[in-house]
């Protein structure tokens, strides 16, 4: 009786250390990721409420905002060409897919919306998706500035529906020539990125 107890005492501390060591290394290393990593280059996630922080901090970045299904999203590779078209290019920028936000952020991004169409006419990134920048407390889309039109969302629709991918030649020069003209938009209004 006494060695059955002495047993289970045994198991039931090396079960309490194992689980307790477990937990602890997980919770310590989501909060590291989260508060000290600095953002690599390529494509980075982060949440709408971040963005908005960031932008009213007046800081400023590369946003790809879109709009997707996350299974189109992930059938047509479309993070995976902006990641590589970004590293290319020693590129960091951040995503958001509108999709995925729950009604009380679809509000925000609404309102965030209007504001940006009463300012500038054409493209607008929460409705027709692609890269923006944000800086001075205002998020910019660079196919405005230049006069161009890119509608991300639905050529996301399009290339599911379609069996294509963004890594495939015609959409990744796309996703490049994207980059390119966020980096031009930049470099010609002498905006110096903070990250």
């Amino acid at each position: 009786m006494r060695k059955r107890r002495l047993l289970t005492l045994i198991l039931l501390s090396v079960l309490l250390v194992l689980s307790a060591c477990g937990g602890s290394d997980s919770a310590a290393e989501d909060n590291n990721d989260e508060t000290t990593e600095t953002p690599k280059a390529g494509l980075n996630e982060t949440t709408l409420d971040d963005v908005i922080a960031k932008k009213d901090n007046n800081e400023a970045f590369y946003v790809l905002i879109y709009d997707a299904q996350q299974e189109y999203v992930k059938n047509t590779k479309l993070l995976e060409a902006y990641d590589k078209a970004l590293k290319e290019e020693d590129m960091t920028a951040f995503h958001v897919n509108l999709n995925t936000l729950d009604d009380e952020q679809k509000q925000k991004v609404d309102a965030i919306s209007e504001e940006y169409s009463n300012r500038t006419s054409g493209h607008n990134p929460f409705e027709d998706g692609g890269m923006a920048v944000v800086h001075s407390g205002q998020i910019n889309s660079a196919f405005e500035y230049f006069g161009k039109s890119w509608f991300l969302n639905m050529v996301i629709e399009e290339a599911d529906t379609g069996d294509k991918t963004f890594l495939d030649d015609d959409l990744y020069s796309d996703v490049k020539k994207g980059a390119q003209q966020n980096m031009d938009y930049v470099k010609k209004d002498g905006i110096n990125l903070t990250y």
